[in-house]
């Protein structure tokens, strides 16, 4: 093999190794990371709702529309026992709704809750932020005709651009909510 064919592979290999490393550094710096989107259906999956919750080892942001079930509710006092940072923001005006009742229970559990700000009609979302990476969002309310009666539709996304313009809501309406 001649000095200049060595020179070409060499320069070849130089290239290839170059190129992995500017794409790691890029990936890193531009915080690139593959998006990915899980289904939950109801009734048949509304277990993972809870396992959803138990799973938060720093952090819970939540918005809720309906809070009835005193499944969900030992769910985020476990998280709470655990050192879980939790904020929920609940909706005040449900009609015929236990919320009233999970507000003061949560209260008495030291979690951070706050009814929803009346800037809207009404607040009828309800996602939840887990460590602050990956966000559950859908049609789910926190009711035990949700999570096993009703055709709930949810998925669980965990995509960088996604869960920052969840976050960024939820502080929005945080900082509103009384």
């Amino acid at each position: 093999m001649s000095a200049a064919n060595k020179s070409q592979i060499f320069l070849f290999l130089l290239g290839v190794a170059a190129g992995i490393i500017i794409y790691f550094l890029v990936s890193q710096l531009l915080s690139i990371s593959p998006a990915s989107i899980q289904t939950i259906f109801s009734p048949e999956n509304g277990d993972e709702i809870i396992s959803f919750i138990d799973s938060a080892k720093q952090s819970l942001d939540i918005e809720m529309y309906v809070f009835t079930s005193d499944e969900i509710l030992k769910a985020l006092k476990r998280a709470s026992d655990r050192g879980v940072a939790i904020r929920i923001i609940l909706e005040k005006r449900v009609i015929n709704s236990d919320n009233q009742k999970n507000y003061n229970e949560l209260k008495v559990y030291g979690i951070n809750v706050k009814w929803a700000s009346q800037e809207y009609a009404l607040t009828h979302a309800k996602f939840m932020i887990l460590d602050g990476k990956i966000v559950l969002v859908g049609s789910h309310n926190f009711s035990e005709h949700a999570m096993y009666k009703n055709r709930e539709a949810s998925v669980i996304i965990q995509a960088a651009n996604a869960v920052s313009d969840f976050k960024k809501v939820f502080e929005e309406d945080w900082i509103k909510a009384n």
